[in-house]
């Protein structure tokens, strides 16, 4: 392989400068490893003048998406500079070029991956992935290869490290969630707008492509149940650690007879599982499979050095035809598998942990008892704290752990107990983790 391989960038921030740095720095380094030499031609950018983490000639910055497509040089285009409907257009003007192309955009692969992938195919292209999810940990490569030869019943995890993070601060520090939040944000763990992080949405995206290659089924990100971290509080942290659990906010698809169940949510984990100890900013996954069992990744999941390295790793595999090797002979990607079917919404059953701030008065835990019995839901324990002395009009905090019950019936005891004349302040379930048999 001793003629240059033609690589182009379509953006250039935190990744991107990683990306451009390993290929410039470490070009040595990687052609003794993989027997490639790599060539960055072009860099497509908003602002050239723009300063960055990294020097780089100028001549290789354009604003004109034309002239890195028109570039006969350039075998592989890296995407990287997210969005959906713009990076779309580029990537299927690339495709259709003739080049493949290399990307780390989790919301345009979730919304838009079948036309993606079905654009490649018709092109006798490739797309590379890996980057999308987990960041610099190779989980779509160890599903998609190490893990062919299993069905996946279930995949679980922490996709998003801005949670993750918020989260993890929140109990090590005794802090309230907005105040874990700008700590976030001045580490340059969340944007200055964290909403798409801490909402679910982030986690989401990544699942639903996750969900896709593990469950071999075409997964719709409209069909996730998402909820995010905003409403968790400190005494829910702070309760399901005295109860011997840790709070995450967990991606999960699982397997069952009448179809797919696929959500992302707060959940309390056990601290006996390995995903209750993933702690700060890193991303972590465990995959059911028969006849494997359990296994399990982890790593950091975002930040340019992490992402650039799996975007790296997909270059090489790409520069040598592993990429599309595995592109074209694996029925994985949703062009290609059938529509998921889906269980319907409510029905997995799992313990739940329900905190409601009841008015200081007699008869109120009979009544919350009383609507919790009325939707057929098992009190495993009950516990009622001290309101803060300070405050005398403070609600009565009560905290109700539940033996299996379907989410459903959970949901709507929830409803009635919004609408209990006892009630002060809203209540707030979390479901818990049931460990799963490896």
């Amino acid at each position: 392989m001793n003629a240059p391989i033609g690589v182009s960038l379509i953006g250039c921030g935190a990744v991107g400068a990683q990306v451009a740095r390993m290929l410039t720095e470490h070009a040595d380094e990687l052609r003794q490893t993989s027997g490639c030499r790599f060539e960055l031609r072009n860099i497509l950018v908003r602002d050239p003048s723009r300063s960055r983490d990294i020097t780089l000639p100028s001549k290789l910055f354009t604003t004109h998406a034309t002239k890195l497509l028109a570039d006969a040089g350039t075998q592989i285009v890296i995407e990287l500079a997210g969005g959906t409907d713009h990076a779309k257009t580029l990537i299927l003007a690339a495709l259709l070029a003739g080049k493949d192309v290399i990307t780390a955009n989790k919301a345009l692969l979730a919304l838009h991956g079948r036309e993606v992938f079905a654009a490649a195919r018709k092109a006798g292209r490739c797309v590379a992935f890996e980057a999308s999810v987990c960041g610099g940990v190779p989980l779509i490569e160890a599903i998609r290869r190490g893990l062919i030869a299993n069905r996946i019943d279930a995949v679980m995890g922490i996709l998003n490290g801005t949670s993750n993070y918020i989260l993890t601060r929140m109990l090590e520090n005794n802090a309230s969630y907005a105040h874990a939040l700008a700590e976030a944000q001045a580490a340059g763990y969340a944007e200055a707008d964290p909403t798409l992080d801490v909402s679910g949405g982030d986690a989401a995206h990544k699942l639903t492509i996750l969900a896709g290659i593990t469950m071999r089924a075409a997964c719709d990100f409209n069909k996730i149940n998402v909820e995010g971290i905003e409403k968790i509080e400190l005494s829910d942290l702070t309760a399901g650690d005295q109860l011997g659990y840790r709070c995450k906010l967990l991606a999960i698809a699982r397997r069952f007879d009448d179809g797919l169940d696929l959500s992302v949510q707060p959940t309390f984990i056990p601290t006996t599982h390995p995903l209750a100890n993933v702690s700060g900013p890193f991303n972590a996954v465990s995959v059911y499979g028969h006849p494997i069992g359990h296994t399990f990744f982890y790593g950091r999941g975002a930040g340019g050095a992490a992402t650039a390295s799996a975007v790296v790793a997909d270059l090489v595999d790409t520069a040598i035809g592993n990429a599309r090797r595995t592109f074209e002979r694996l029925v994985l990607l949703p062009d290609q598998t059938p529509a998921a079917t889906y269980r319907p919404t409510g029905e997995t059953a799992c313990p739940h942990y329900i905190r409601v701030g009841l008015r200081d008065q007699p008869g109120g835990i009979g009544k919350l008892a009383t609507v919790l019995g009325s939707h057929g839901i098992s009190i495993a324990t009950i516990v009622q704290h001290e309101p803060p002395q300070s405050v005398s009009s403070a609600a009565v905090p009560v905290i109700v752990t539940t033996h299996p019950t379907k989410e459903r019936s959970v949901r709507a005891a929830v409803d009635d107990i919004t609408r209990m004349d006892v009630t002060q302040s809203p209540p707030i379930s979390i479901p818990v983790l049931d460990e799963r048999e490896s």
